[in-house]
C-alpha cells in the first residue's frame, strides 16, 4: 500500500494555457504527453463510492492500470491510500479480469469494505459495471522543490458518464501536484509559488466524484459540516475541522457560483464565509498575526461581494410575496425588482470574477495550508503540540470556555440594551435610527452565540453545555426575527428613496419589519446566565 499525496487544482482553459508557460515550467523542460482513459468501476446503486473507495482501470500506452483508492478523513483529499498495479488480465483492456478483481478484494481495503456490504467475490464481478470514466491528455513536469520530487501533471479532457441515453461528456481541466519523494509541506509551497502568477482554484472533488455526479445529473456537491467535536478533541483536531472542511466547501459553491445562477449557491457560500470568520475569531491567538489580518481581510472582502448579490436575492424574495397581497404594492413591488434585479447582474458579475481569480485562490491555499500546519514552530502554524494531547485537549476546552463566556457576555449585553426597543415594537412602535443600529447589533450578537454553541457547547461540562445549548436555542430562534426584520427594513428604505414614489409598498414593509419585531420581542425572555 501506499499514500497518494496530492493537491488537486480546477483551472480555467485560460489558466490551462498559462501553466506551460510559468517560468517555473520553462526551466524544468518539455512535458511528457499522453493520452489517458479511465473507467471506474462500481455496483449499479454505486455502493463502493457511497463507502469510500474508488476502482479504476486506466489505458495508457504499455497496457492497463488497475488503481484502488480509499478516501480518507481529509476533506480536502490531500492524502489519501492508494495501491496500484499492471492489470493481471491483459485481455480485459477497459475492463476489470477476474484476477484483478480478487487481488483488489486480498490486497486492499476494498476486501474488508465489500465482505461488510455482504457480497462475495463472484457476485460482485457480477455486479460491477464502469459507472463513469475520463478521457483527457496529460502534460507533466517533474521538479524538485525543497527536498521533495513533485510531478505536475496537468489534465484537459472530458468526464464521462454511462447513462439511459449513451454517454454523456463534461469538460474536465485540472492541474495536480503529486509528491512522488518527499511529504506534502513541498507541495502547498510550489502551489502557492504557482499562484502568485496563475488562477489556481483548490478543488477538493477528484475525477471520480466529478464523473460521478455527472452520472447522477448533478453538478459536484459540497461536503456537510464536520460533526461536533468530542470532549477528547484537539485543538489541532479543531483546527483541521473547521478550516479545511470550510475550504473544502468554499471551493465547490465557488465553482457552483460560476457554473450556474443558483441562489441557493450564493447564500451556502456566503453561511461558509461566515463560519470561517467566526472560526477564526476563535483560532487568532493561536495563529500568526499577519496571518490572520490578512486571511481576515480576504474573507471579509469576498463576504461583501457575496453580501451584495445575497441581499438582492432575499429582496426579490420578498418583493414576490408582495405580488400576492396587495394590488397597488405589488405594482410597485414590480417597478423596484427591476432595478434590484438590474444591480445585482453587475453584483453577480463581481462575485463571478471574484471565485475565478487568482486572488481567490489564493485564499483557498492559504486556508488548506493553514489547516494543515499545526504544529509549534511551523511557518504560519498554530501553537499546538503534536506531542502532548493531552495539553492540547486542554487548550481546546480553555478556548471553547473563554469564546462561549464572551459571547454569552455580549449577547446578553445587547439583549439589555435592545430591551427598550422591543417593547416599544411590542406595543406597535417602530424603532428610531438609533435603537435599528442596537437591534442590528443584536441580530450579530445572537449569530455569533449560535455560531459557538453549534460548535463548541459539546466540549463544556454537562451542566455548563446544557446552559449554553439552551441559550444558543434562544439565539437562533431571535437571529432569525431579527434577520426578517432586517430585511423588511432595508427593502422599505429602499422603497422609500425610490423613484416613482412606492407608498402602498413602504407601508406593507413597514408592517413586515414591525410584525418581526413583535416576535422578537416574545423569544427574548429573561435568559439564565450562560456561563462556561
Amino acid at each position: 500500500m501506499g499514500v497518494e499525496r496530492e493537491l488537486k487544482f480546477s483551472v480555467s482553459e485560460d489558466t490551462a494555457r498559462a501553466v506551460a508557460g510559468h517560468a517555473l515550467l520553462l526551466l524544468a523542460g518539455a512535458p511528457r504527453q499522453e493520452l489517458l482513459h479511465s473507467w471506474y468501476f462500481d455496483t449499479p446503486d454505486l455502493e463502493l463510492g457511497a463507502a469510500g473507495m474508488v476502482l479504476r482501470v486506466r489505458d495508457v500506452a504499455a497496457g492497463s492500470v488497475v488503481t484502488v483508492k480509499a478516501r480518507g478523513a481529509d476533506a480536502l483529499g490531500a492524502e489519501r491510500s492508494e495501491w496500484e498495479w499492471r492489470a493481471l488480465d491483459s485481455s480485459a483492456t477497459g475492463g476489470l479480469g477476474p484476477r484483478d478483481l480478487r487481488r483488489a478484494l486480498r490486497a486492499t481495503a476494498l476486501g474488508g469494505v465489500v465482505d461488510g456490504l455482504g457480497l462475495d467475490a463472484r457476485e460482485l464481478q457480477r455486479r460491477l459495471q464502469p459507472r463513469f470514466g475520463t478521457r483527457f491528455e496529460r502534460d507533466t513536469w517533474q521538479l524538485e522543490w525543497d527536498g521533495a520530487r513533485i510531478e505536475l501533471a496537468l489534465d484537459r479532457g472530458a468526464c464521462l458518464a454511462r447513462g439511459a441515453q449513451g454517454v454523456v461528456e463534461a469538460p474536465l481541466c485540472e492541474l495536480e501536484l503529486e509528491v512522488l519523494d518527499g511529504t506534502l509541506a513541498p507541495a502547498w509551497e510550489l502551489a502557492w509559488t504557482l499562484a502568485q502568477d496563475l488562477a489556481l482554484r483548490l478543488s477538493a472533488v477528484d475525477k471520480a466524484r466529478r464523473a460521478g455526479a455527472l452520472l447522477a445529473g448533478e453538478r459536484p456537491r459540497a461536503l456537510p459540516e464536520p460533526g461536533a467535536l468530542a470532549r477528547e478533541a484537539t485543538l489541532r483536531q479543531a483546527m483541521h475541522d473547521w478550516l479545511r472542511t470550510a475550504c473544502a466547501q468554499l471551493a465547490v459553491w465557488a465553482e457552483r457560483i460560476g457554473s450556474a445562477d443558483e441562489e441557493r449557491d450564493v447564500h451556502q457560500f456566503r453561511v461558509v464565509l461566515r463560519r470561517l470568520r467566526t472560526a477564526l475569531r476563535w483560532l487568532a491567538p493561536h495563529l500568526g498575526k499577519e496571518a490572520v489580518r490578512w486571511l481576515r481581510a480576504e474573507l471579509r472582502w469576498a463576504h461583501q461581494l457575496a453580501g451584495l448579490v445575497r441581499d438582492a436575492d432575499v429582496a426579490l424574495q420578498l418583493l414576490r410575496q408582495v405580488e400576492t397581497i396587495e394590488v397597488d404594492a405589488a405594482a410597485q413591488a414590480a417597478v423596484l425588482a427591476g432595478q434590484i434585479e438590474a444591480r445585482r447582474a453587475s453584483h453577480r458579475a463581481a462575485l463571478c470574477a471574484h471565485v475565478q481569480s487568482a486572488r481567490f485562490g489564493r485564499l483557498l491555499l492559504a486556508l488548506g495550508r493553514c489547516s494543515s500546519c499545526g504544529a509549534q514552530g511551523e511557518p504560519g502554524g498554530a501553537a499546538t503540540n503534536k506531542r502532548d494531547p493531552a495539553g492540547d485537549q486542554r487548550a481546546l476546552r480553555n478556548l471553547a470556555a473563554r469564546a462561549l463566556r464572551e459571547d454569552s457576555k455580549a449577547w446578553r449585553a445587547a439583549s439589555r440594551e435592545c430591551a427598550g426597543a422591543l417593547l416599544a415594537a411590542a406595543g406597535g412602535n417602530p424603532p428610531d435610527e438609533a435603537d435599528a443600529a442596537r437591534l442590528h447589533a443584536l441580530r450579530i450578537a445572537s449569530k455569533r452565540l449560535r455560531l459557538s454553541a453549534d460548535r463548541m457547547a459539546g466540549l463544556l461540562p454537562r451542566a455548563a453545555r446544557q446552559r449554553q445549548q439552551h441559550a444558543g436555542k434562544q439565539a437562533a430562534a431571535l437571529q432569525g426575527q431579527l434577520g426578517d426584520w432586517h430585511d423588511a427594513e432595508r427593502l422599505r428604505q429602499a422603497a422609500a428613496g425610490a423613484e416613482p414614489p412606492m407608498p402602498a409598498l413602504r407601508a406593507w414593509l413597514e408592517g413586515r419589519a414591525l410584525s418581526a419585531l413583535q416576535l422578537a420581542a416574545g423569544s427574548l425572555t429573561p435568559a439564565p446566565r450562560a456561563h462556561a
